[in-house]
């Protein structure tokens, strides 16, 4: 959608193979994901993120993923889970200290490029995303 509406280009879509980050030079870019992501950031000329994108096309922040359930949790869970993602905030320093990342500062993407509330902004970018897919 990007590509096509944002950036005004055409592609070709292709499977991704097993390596297919060893394939990307020249006119062959490639999708990549979180934590091979990161480590690929400097190893590459130009370099798009996709939620910069978004936010440059509509304005609105992306979702690009959520803890949902098809069916009302019971509350003793949804608390426990509250309280967990709370304890994993509190440590977020001891977190960083004990997983090394060299590719890329850990506190700044717990803090700064992951967002941990759903609010009216982001439904909003939900729903222009469900919107535009339809």
């Amino acid at each position: 959608m990007l590509f096509e509406k944002h950036w005004k280009k055409q592609v070709e879509y292709k499977p991704a193979t097993e390596n297919y980050i060893d394939y990307i030079n020249g006119t062959t870019a490639g999708v990549i994901i979180g934590d091979r992501a990161l480590k690929q950031l400097t190893n590459f000329d130009y370099v798009y993120d996709l939620a910069t994108g978004w936010k440059e096309y509509t304005g609105l922040p992306f979702i690009f993923a959520a803890w949902v359930a098809n069916k009302e949790l019971p509350q003793d869970f949804v608390d426990r889970f509250n309280e967990a993602n709370a304890v994993g905030m509190e440590h977020i320093e001891e977190i960083v200290a004990e997983t090394p990342f060299p590719y890329y500062d850990l506190h700044k993407y717990y803090t700064e490029n992951i967002h941990y509330h759903l609010d009216g902004r982001k439904l909003e970018g939900l729903e222009e995303f469900l919107s535009l897919i339809r």
